[in-house]
């Protein structure tokens, strides 16, 4: 099963870089995390979907993740 989720850099961090490929790095290096892909990128926004090896399950590793990388879920 596929999840889906949208990130947002937060505003305090700014990058010239994409958000996308940058949450990509992050959520692949999480356990459990697999078959990461950027479905859409914006400016400071980005949908990303993966896959989770317990479906039933959200990693709140996911959260704390970004959070320490400058961005957030939105």
């Amino acid at each position: 099963m596929r999840a889906q989720i949208t990130i947002e850099r937060s505003r305090s961090t700014p990058s010239t870089y994409l958000v996308g490929p940058h949450a990509l790095v992050v959520l692949e290096g999480l356990p459990g995390i697999s078959d990461v892909r950027v479905e859409h990128e914006g400016l400071s926004r980005a949908i990303l979907s993966y896959r989770w090896k317990d479906p039933g399950t959200h990693s709140p590793g996911i959260e704390a993740a970004l959070l320490r990388q400058g961005m957030r879920l939105v």
